[in-house]
Parts: C-alpha cells; sequence; structure tokens
C-alpha cells in the first residue's frame, strides 16, 4: 500500500512539470482574428503558428504584460497610424517629465517576454502634437525581454511638442533588446520651427537604459530639428537616470551599418550623431564589442525637410518579385530620377505548383487522391479527389409505361327527383277525386 501511495505523490509532482514544460494555457495565433484578440487578454502567453498579413486592417498597438512567441513566423504590412491607450512618463537628459504616447505593434510593453518576431514592410507617417515615441516592434518597454526578432520597415514621425523620437525596434524604456536585426529607414521631422524640442533616434532604441546585445542595424536616417538632436546606430540616448539608477548597462556585440543625414537648426547646436550611441549620460556600462560602418551626415542647409527621396517629384517604376516557397514575394519601387528605392507591399510565402496528376480515380464508393510537384524546390504535394455522384436512376430499355390519361368519372345512380313527394300526393288526390265522382253518381237501389 505504502508504495501504491508513493507512486501516486511521484505521478501527481511530475504531471503538472511537464505540462508546464509543455506550454500549457499557451494560445495559438492562426489568424488576424486570433491577433487582434491578444488585446482582450493582454498579461497571457501566445505562440503565433502562422505568417499574417495584415493589409488594410486598422491597427491599435498592443499593450502587453505577457509572453509573444512569434515562432520564427512573419507578420507583414504592418501600417501604425495612432497611439496605443495607455500613456507613460519619459525624462529628458535634464530629468524632465514627460506624459507622453507611444506607437508600435507594441504601444507599451510592461515586463514581457517578446521572441522570434519577425515584422516586416512595417509603415507609418505619423503626426502628433503631444509627446511621443515611435518603435516598429514596441514605443515603451518596462523591463521587458526582446530577443531574436526582425523589423524591416520605414518609420516617419512629425512631432514638435517637448521630447519625441523613433526607434528601429523600442523608442523609450528599459529592459533587454537581444540577438535582433533591423533594416529600417526612419525620418523625424519637427514641424515647429520656433520651439526647441528634444528629438531622439536610434537603430535599435531611440532613448532610455536598455542593454542591447549582439543586435545587426541597417540604418538609413533623416533628421530636421530645430531643438536638440540625439541620434545613434544603436541607441539615441543612453540615459542611467532615473530609469537604470543601481544597475550596469551593457551595449556590446552589436554591429552598425549605414548613415543618419541630418540638420539641426539651432544657436546652441548640440548636433549628437555617432555609430553606436549618439549621446551618453551613464557613468558606469560595459560598451565592448561594437562594430561599425556608419557615416554622419550633417547638413546646413534648413530650407527643406531632409527624406529620403532626393526628388522634388519622384517618378517610380515597379518590379515585382514573387513569393517562391518559403520566401516572401515584395515590389521594389525605383526612382528613374535619382535612383532611390525601396520595397513594400509584402506578400504570403507560397509554392508554384505543377498540374495535378491522378494517383487514385475516384469512385462513387470512394475518394480519390492527385499529387502536384513545387517547381522550385521539388515539395510534392496530394490533394484528395471527391467521391463520384451516384448514376441517375432509369429504367430498363424494354419497359415502356403508357402515359397516364385521366381517369374518367364514374357516373353515379341517378337520385330520386326531388318532386317525387309532390307528384304522389297530386296522384293521390286525383284517385280520390275519381272515386268520389263515381260514388257521387251512383244511383241507389230501389
Amino acid at each position: 500500500m505504502k508504495k501504491w501511495i508513493a507512486a501516486l505523490l511521484v505521478m501527481l509532482l511530475i504531471l503538472p512539470a511537464n505540462a508546464y514544460a509543455a506550454g500549457e494555457g499557451t494560445k495559438e495565433i492562426h489568424t488576424v482574428k486570433d491577433l487582434l484578440a491578444v488585446a482582450e487578454d493582454p498579461d497571457g502567453s501566445y505562440i503565433l503558428m502562422e505568417n499574417l498579413d495584415l493589409t488594410g486592417v486598422e491597427w491599435m498597438p498592443l499593450d502587453f504584460r505577457g509572453t509573444f512567441d512569434g515562432n520564427g513566423k512573419a507578420i507583414l504590412n504592418l501600417e501604425l497610424t495612432q497611439p496605443g491607450s495607455e500613456k507613460d512618463t519619459s525624462y529628458d537628459g535634464n530629468i524632465k517629465e514627460y506624459d507622453t504616447s507611444f506607437v508600435g505593434f507594441f504601444g507599451t510593453l510592461r515586463k514581457a517576454t517578446v521572441k522570434n518576431l519577425k515584422l516586416l514592410n512595417v509603415h507609418s507617417v505619423l503626426s502628433c502634437d503631444v509627446p511621443v515615441f515611435m518603435g516598429g516592434l514596441a514605443g515603451f518597454s518596462q523591463e521587458s525581454t526582446v530577443s531574436d526578432c526582425t523589423v524591416v520597415g520605414r518609420l516617419e514621425l512629425r512631432a514638435h511638442d517637448r521630447m519625441f523620437g523613433v526607434a528601429g525596434v523600442v523608442g523609450y524604456g528599459t529592459g533587454t533588446v537581444e540577438n535582433c536585426t533591423a533594416d529600417v529607414t526612419l525620418i523625424c521631422t519637427d514641424t515647429d520651427p520656433n520651439t526647441k524640442d528634444e528629438q531622439f533616434m536610434g537603430g535599435i532604441n531611440a532613448t532610455g537604459f536598455m542593454d542591447v546585445l549582439n543586435c545587426q542595424v541597417k540604418i538609413d536616417g533623416y533628421v530636421s530639428e530645430y531643438g536638440y538632436c540625439h541620434n545613434g546606430g544603436v541607441i539615441g540616448m543612453y540615459m542611467q537616470k532615473p530609469l537604470g539608477v543601481g544597475r550596469q548597462g551593457k551595449v556590446t556585440g552589436n554591429n552598425v551599418t549605414g548613415k543618419i543625414t541630418f540638420f539641426e537648426k539651432n544657436p546652441d547646436r548640440r548636433a549628437y550623431c555617432r555609430p553606436i550611441v549618439g549621446e551618453t549620460l551613464a557613468t558606469w556600462f560595459d560598451y565592448s564589442g561594437n562594430t561599425d560602418t556608419f557615416e554622419r551626415d550633417e547638413r546646413w542647409q534648413y530650407d527643406q525637410e531632409l527624406r529620403p527621396e532626393m526628388c522634388e517629384s519622384p517618378a517610380y517604376t515597379d518590379a515585382v518579385t514573387e513569393p517562391v516557397c518559403d520566401d516572401f514575394g515584395y515590389t521594389t519601387h525605383t526612382c528613374a530620377s535619382c535612383g532611390y528605392c525601396y520595397t513594400d507591399q509584402y506578400t504570403l510565402p507560397a509554392h508554384k505548383l505543377s498540374d495535378w496528376t491522378v494517383t487514385l480515380e475516384p469512385t462513387t464508393d470512394r475518394e480519390g487522391s492527385s499529387t502536384a510537384k513545387c517547381l522550385h524546390c521539388g515539395e510534392e504535394f496530394t490533394r484528395t479527389e471527391e467521391k463520384l455522384p451516384p448514376p441517375p436512376t432509369t429504367l430498363p430499355p424494354e419497359t415502356t409505361v403508357a402515359p397516364t390519361q385521366p381517369q374518367a368519372e364514374t357516373e353515379e345512380p341517378s337520385a330520386l327527383p326531388e318532386s317525387l313527394p309532390l307528384i304522389l300526393a297530386l296522384f293521390g288526390v286525383c284517385i280520390l277525386a275519381v272515386v268520389g265522382i263515381v260514388l257521387l253518381n251512383r244511383k241507389p237501389k230501389k
């Protein structure tokens, strides 16, 4: 008996552990509808099971506190048109506080985990009249971890109120970004030449105190600023206070290629723009192992916004790259005048199949099957052919049936005339009259 009790206790301990290891409670995301439903349970655990195309979807940035596993899958054509619903405090270099809005696939991440996610063709042209930070993956991070993620896209922020910035991965905050890739065009435009504000741009993080480890950055940045610039290939401004007090920061093992083109029209100019970190306000951090091929391109003409398009009226030609097997398709737009090009309109991977060959003919009793091969990778596919319909019901040829004739109505026996009683009555009266006459004319006997 004691052995059975011991075995039962062991099973009770092991089963929950195995269930947890298998990811019990993790919700699978198969469709865009499933993805939108994440907003209903922002503390949950999720795994992306399919590549999803968000073309035409009006996206509200997610305020998230759970675990999101991209599973190596991609979300295509995300359009960022509005800040998320949650705000938080951001700080400038003088520790001034600003009530700030955030824009990204995630608006805010709070002690969350995001991993193995690809965002391809993230796009935004956003104008904002309040302090705001935009990131391709998240606008804000509070002690969250982002790992093994990819962001490819073009983000444009047009703002003017005190403090704002744009980044490839996370706009503002604390936490860790590790083993991520950003291939981004970033545009940050100050829309008010009469006020001084703080502007931030970074290939990974615009500003905050985030550990950024072993990331690959390709950046093409453009800044038009009438206040103060803080631009870096990895981080715009690395600020230990007040977010990172009491801990050592790390910005290590990162590689940056590209350039940031900018102007800072300000007599009190600072013009921060460096390959890894634009401005450092941290006295205790590891800054080792970073490499770059980076160009700082400062301009001195302020009458025109700086943008990647070098023509006033670009004339684009389009080239469509079709999806192949595991590779996404996309459209490349190239200006015939200046040569500037960009890609967008990503499409989901698809195999190009040969004609289908029947391998089992379907019958009325069973389904059949057909096969086809991908003309590029050779992978074979099978599909089911439906059963044949049953033959129509027919009579034997020798059997003939005469046309159906309408049946003649059977005549019922004639009923007695309704006037019969009257006739009988009249007949009786006549008989009585005759008898009466006879009796009257009869002579008495003598």
